[in-house]
């Protein structure tokens, strides 16, 4: 499924069929996406994963060039109670990131699931990256009645939101240690395929906790409850993200070097 922003020039394209995310040209998005600061995270992650390994794979273009500006990828997950939706990777190039973009293509997504059949009441990633943290954050705001867990400033736990959260854990990664007053999942980071690059601009409070919670080889459980928000209210707020405005900066072509077999073929 496509939506086109003319206003914005983008287009956003939504896939689930299995076939059509096997037909993606996996190299042409990396080439697309990479730029210095996101180069080995995105090429190891890559290397890792097959783009037809993910439930839901939704990307942004540039409508004039067809280049590739932003990608998220996500799997559906289900407890014995809830079901919810796993992100497992949010790319945006660096000319777009602190722009509304990436809480367009995650509303865009929460849009199309729901058109398919039941609305995403349950949003989680598993990251190092506050920045993906802040993503989220920022995605629950627009929508009336949803929470976050963990919260930077929270005096006190929210059982019901900790609790949720832990559950999901324990299904998602049953092997670990997870600690529930803090969403800490301990060792997470060597063992989970999951790759945020920087998709929207720091925030001390967030950066501060991820500091203060993560080891170097953790990640937190980042959920975004929105089990007790209103299903008109949902698809209404996400179909105004969906519609915002951006501004799209002037996009050069980005430079792929050569493999050494492409150089000698030139020879």
């Amino acid at each position: 499924m496509d939506h086109v922003i003319a206003s914005a020039g983008l287009r956003f394209r939504y896939l689930c069929d299995p076939s059509s995310i096997h037909d993606l040209d996996a190299q042409k998005i990396l080439d697309d996406l990479c730029e210095p600061e996101t180069r080995y995270a995105l090429c190891g992650w890559f290397s890792r994963v097959s783009l037809s390994d993910f439930d839901h794979v939704v990307l942004a273009t540039d409508r004039e060039t067809g280049r590739h500006i932003a990608m998220l990828v996500a799997n559906d997950g289900e407890t014995a109670n809830e079901t919810y939706l796993d992100l497992r990777a949010a790319f945006v190039i660096d000319a777009m990131r602190g722009s509304k973009l990436m809480r367009g293509l995650l509303a865009f997504t929460i849009s199309r699931i729901s058109c398919l059949g039941e609305v995403p009441r349950v949003i989680v990633a598993q990251t190092s990256i506050p920045a993906c943290y802040s993503l989220l954050f920022l995605f629950s705001r627009n929508i009336p009645g949803a929470t976050v867990f963990p919260e930077p400033e929270a005096a006190v736990v929210n059982f019901g939101r900790a609790g949720l959260a832990r559950q999901i854990a324990r299904h998602a990664v049953p092997h670990l240690e997870y600690e529930t007053g803090t969403g800490t999942i301990k060792g997470a980071r060597l063992r989970n395929a999951t790759c945020f690059a920087r998709t929207s601009e720091a925030n001390p409070l967030v950066d501060a906790m991820f500091e203060r919670n993560l080891g170097s080889s953790d990640q937190m459980m980042v959920v975004v409850d929105m089990r007790h928000c209103d299903e008109a209210t949902i698809d209404a707020k996400t179909t105004k993200l969906v519609r915002s405005r951006w501004k799209i900066p002037f996009l050069p072509t980005p430079r792929i070097t050569p493999t050494p077999d492409a150089r000698a073929s030139r020879r």
